[in-house]
């Protein structure tokens, strides 16, 4: 039970740095804004010279107790070690540029990005911030979790054009783009997995039936 949970908190901090990895070695050192809590951060520090950390810091632990009152309590603790390490992350790790190339640093971001949310998806987790409206939106007003997805990524675009200007909102919703795009092909390689792994535990049990008669 103890190496279950450990596992499951290893897994949870993987998703979480990659997100990390994802906006400072190649979105945010380009100025590119996309998605998350973090990059909300960004963007209000940007424009409203407020320290990015202490709004990630907020804006989790706001959402953090939103999650405590109005979902789940099982929601709740998933959320919990991912809303906590994700700003620790986010500062221990550096900014750098890795990829000058900013359309290739656009499209490694946004895989990375997409990367650590499958991660987390997978183990029904979260890094808390924008993840969480979604759930309450859905479970007090019955909206979709991808229309509620589509509304809080709205309004990181909608910073990029207040902060930025239109080239810098476009870009940020190319990447959303590519995020869900991405997002789409690793629970298609899961979905496969899972049926080939299927196939042959079947495949195994009828050769031990078969070995039996």
């Amino acid at each position: 039970m103890t190496k279950t949970i450990i596992k499951k908190q290893l897994a949870i901090l993987l998703g979480v740095l990659w997100i990390c990895i994802a906006l400072n070695f190649f979105l945010l050192p380009h100025s590119i804004a996309s998605a998350g809590v973090g990059s909300i951060g960004y963007l209000v520090e940007t424009g409203w010279q407020i320290d990015r950390h202490l709004i990630v810091w907020t804006i989790n632990l706001v959402m953090l107790a939103l999650t405590y009152f109005l979902l789940e309590p099982q929601v709740f603790v998933n959320t919990l070690i991912g809303s906590l390490s994700f700003p620790i992350l986010l500062v221990l790790l550096p900014e750098l540029m890795l990829v000058r190339f900013y359309g290739f640093s656009l499209v490694l971001g946004s895989f990375f990005f997409s990367l650590g949310v499958y991660s987390l998806y997978r183990i029904n987790a979260s890094n808390g911030g924008i993840t969480i409206p979604p759930l309450i939106l859905e479970k007090y007003y019955h909206i979709r979790k991808a229309k509620g997805i589509f509304l809080t990524n709205a309004v990181i675009i909608l910073l990029n054009l207040v902060i930025f200007s239109w080239n810098e909102a476009l870009v940020s919703a190319l990447s959303i783009y590519l995020i869900a795009f991405f997002m789409r092909c690793l629970l298609k390689v899961e979905k496969k997995r899972k049926r080939k792994a299927s196939q042959r535990i079947s495949k195994m049990n009828n050769t031990k039936v078969s070995s039996l008669e």
